[in-house]
């Protein structure tokens, strides 16, 4: 996980080119998403976290944007929530 705050912005270009950053999420409200989702375009930058990969996002406890990966989300709220899906 790197903090948006403590990497310049040629250097997360450069990271994103390379395929080091994948997704980005909210620290505060522990959601990630795609970097192209517009309510992820929205953030804070202060609050923006990057992602090398959905696994690294969900182990930090985070949960998938509700926006850009519906399908994701919908599979978490069913599994947080205790329903089978199916």
């Amino acid at each position: 996980m790197f903090l948006n705050h403590t990497i310049s912005k040629r250097d997360i270009l450069r990271a994103i080119r390379r395929g080091d950053i994948v997704f980005a999420g909210h620290a505060k409200l522990k959601i990630f998403g795609r970097l192209n989702c517009r309510s992820g375009k929205r953030m804070n930058k202060v609050h923006r976290v990057f992602f090398r990969s959905e696994g690294e996002a969900i182990a930090a406890d985070f949960r998938p944007c509700g926006h850009c990966m519906r399908q994701q989300y919908l599979h978490w709220k069913n599994a947080s929530s205790g329903l089978k899906i199916g």
